[in-house]
């Protein structure tokens, strides 16, 4: 684990999984993701496996740009190995499946009303 660049130009189409350290959120987990518009979603959540579902500590919230790498330094978020992320992911906050059959269901919907001949 270690600190890495919040960059929306590399950063993974799919987020990055991290642990908060410091602040309101610290022991929680962070799944930050890139969105639309200059923003940046913060899904935040206690690990499931270590209390009862129900009564579990989440949040998430946008912020934009400018404002999302001091967010992250106040969080002092320590980003898991790329090796464990997408099973931390699954086990933790689990949307990960949902985006990606959004993106299936909305390629299908580009290659069907596609005119003939034309390239996107």
């Amino acid at each position: 684990m270690g600190s890495i660049p919040i960059d929306r130009a590399s950063w993974p189409e799919d987020g990055r999984i991290g642990r908060i350290t410091a602040g309101e959120y610290a022991g929680l987990y962070l799944l930050l993701a890139v969105e639309i518009n200059d923003s940046w979603a913060f899904y935040i959540s206690e690990d499931p496996r270590v209390g009862e579902a129900d009564q579990l500590e989440a949040d998430d919230f946008w912020a934009t740009d400018e404002d999302t790498p001091a967010l992250v330094e106040e969080m002092a978020v320590v980003w898991a190995d790329e090796s464990q992320d997408a099973e931390l992911e699954m086990e933790i906050f689990d949307i990960r499946g949902e985006w990606h059959r959004r993106r299936r269901g909305n390629a299908l919907i580009r290659s069907v009303f596609r005119r003939p001949g034309r390239r996107d």
